[in-house]
């Protein structure tokens, strides 16, 4: 198992947004849990092998409720960094910094060479 630390600050525009957030959360494959543990949201993953389909909804959640990026880039890995960590990627620099190792023209920190994620 996998647990992602959520630790920016969160502001829900209203009761639906907020609602709309864990609704969202809560469907993303691989997702297992979501407790608050004081000022943090603690999101247990199945594994730290996601489908490309659940990073980009992690990517797209994070990027809409202003979640620090750099949490997702533990899961680069060989078989997704030549879109995940490109570096030409809108959210490359907030996810690896500015002066990353990582971009689509080298190899990507591998998690799991052997998963290919759908």
């Amino acid at each position: 198992m996998a647990t992602l630390i959520w630790q920016a600050p969160m502001r829900y525009f209203s009761a639906g947004d907020e609602a709309a957030f864990f609704s969202w959360l809560h469907s993303i494959s691989g997702v297992v849990s979501v407790k608050g543990c004081g000022r943090e949201l603690h999101i247990r993953l199945r594994s730290k092998r996601l489908s490309a389909q659940s990073l980009r909804e992690l990517l797209a959640l994070y990027h809409r409720y202003q979640g620090n990026l750099s949490e997702l880039a533990q899961f680069v890995n060989q078989t997704n960094s030549s879109w995940f960590a490109a570096s030409n990627a809108p959210w490359h620099s907030q996810m690896f910094g500015s002066t990353s190792r990582y971009s689509a023209d080298e190899p990507a920190l591998a998690v799991d060479d052997s998963y290919v994620g759908h």
